[in-house]
């Protein structure tokens, strides 16, 4: 089931990367699958287990949720695509929802790192710096007036960012992390 996951995860982020989309059938076909698994094999530790077994359709669901509470809210202040919260809802379709949760804290330092690499790559560091200057100064007015932060677009950004790589990522370490015992949220 894991090799599943990496198969799908790859097919997302080669399609990110070339069209910066990630296609509603691949996600739609990848949540369905990962919910189908887990009444075709014997439930057990899940796909971080060495025999590979199924979580249950209850973990799944519940993994399925992880990943859209997780993400929603970086969706709804426009840091992210839809299809990237429906994405981490395929991989938690497959992981449930504690390795969801791992999955998103590693997506998280993951997309740091490629965030810095990329404005690197692309000459735009300095405005990365100047745009989280600025959003965490008019955050820190907004709390100390009484009203909570508002984030409304920047009017120059460092670029666009292929997170399915930094979903792909942070579920690849996870798996690593997990069965060589390394992890907490395991």
């Amino acid at each position: 089931m894991a090799y599943l996951l990496l198969c799908l995860l790859a097919l997302a982020v080669s399609s990110d990367l070339i069209s910066r989309k990630i296609p509603n059938r691949l996600v739609a076909s990848g949540i369905a699958l990962g919910v189908l698994l887990q009444f075709a094999i014997p439930a057990g530790h899940g796909p971080l287990h060495v025999d590979s077994s199924a979580i249950g359709i209850g973990p799944s669901l519940g993994g399925i949720a992880a990943g859209l509470l997780v993400m929603l809210p970086l969706y709804l202040l426009r840091a992210m695509g839809a299809g990237d919260v429906k994405l981490m809802m395929m991989v938690g379709a497959f992981l449930g929802p504690l390795q969801t949760l791992g999955v998103a804290v590693l997506t998280f330092a993951a997309g740091g790192v490629l965030a810095i690499v990329m404005a690197l790559w692309q000459r735009a560091f300095r405005q990365l710096i100047l745009n989280l200057r600025y959003m965490l100064t008019t955050s820190a007015i907004s709390a100390a007036g009484g009203t909570s932060p508002r984030f409304e677009p920047l009017q120059q950004t460092a670029g666009r960012m292929p997170y399915a790589v930094a979903i792909a990522a942070g579920t690849l370490l996870q798996l690593i992390l997990v069965r060589s015992g390394g992890w907490a949220l395991s």
